[in-house]
């Protein structure tokens, strides 16, 4: 059953970008083609990289999906925790509403290139993004939902027929918005009841007091895909 619950403690302090690492070299960018075109993917490596296949954060960034906007994203959450624990993370310059019309072509051209140039894990991915981006998840996942295992919207909405949600059933599925960003409270409600209508099980958390821009801990967030992603 869908849960909705108020977050009082466990991500509420802020994570400042670590920009420094990002300068360091920790974030690669590669240019992926695509049939419309090419789309730049920013791309972070484990600390640990080796012949083992690795699970995967791929994450959609907030915005209008600038370069700019997904090194932001990237650094908020995804730069070294993840990298730490054998994550990949993959992240392409994308604004997340254009999916609706792009995401069965762009997606599979991100996935091969994802298969000839990184050991990965093709059963542990989990899709992430914020605002643009977590609508841009829920677009991504109905169209190519053998792709993801499971999915995090920190905050995100669906806004199409939510018949088309039934392909998420047996997925773990996590929805985070703030107690202050009213408009996206009342959207991921409406998602989460799109979401519970056809059988698909979510959590619908409400952080205390934030704003749009949610100030969460990478430990936790990458704690919650560990056991989202274990078989």
């Amino acid at each position: 059953m869908a849960r909705m619950t108020l977050l009082c403690t466990l991500y509420a302090f802020a994570v400042t970008p670590s920009l420094e690492a990002q300068r360091a070299g920790r974030m690669e960018w590669h240019e992926v083609e695509w049939s419309a075109g090419s789309v730049n993917v920013a791309l972070v490596r484990p600390d640990e990289e080796g012949s083992i296949e690795h699970p995967v954060i791929f994450a959609l960034p907030w915005g209008s999906g600038s370069s700019q906007l997904v090194e932001t994203f990237v650094s908020s959450y995804w730069l070294t925790e993840p990298a730490r624990r054998g994550y990949y993370v993959v992240a392409p310059e994308i604004r997340g509403p254009t999916l609706a019309n792009t995401a069965d072509q762009i997606i599979p051209a991100i996935f091969q290139w994802m298969d000839s140039e990184l050991s990965y894990d093709a059963g542990r991915v989990a899709l992430v993004g914020a605002s643009n981006g977590g609508r841009g998840l829920f677009l991504a996942a109905v169209a190519q939902p053998e792709k993801f295992q499971a999915l995090l919207a920190l905050p995100g909405e669906f806004r199409g027929n939510a018949s088309e949600l039934a392909v998420l059933r047996g997925k773990p599925i996590r929805l985070l918005v703030g107690q202050l960003d009213e408009g996206w409270v009342e959207s991921g409600q409406e998602t989460l009841e799109a979401l519970q209508s056809q059988g698909v099980d979510a959590e619908f958390l409400i952080a205390r007091g934030q704003g749009h821009v949610l100030r969460l801990n990478p430990r936790e967030l990458v704690d919650w895909i560990d056991g989202a992603l274990r078989p």
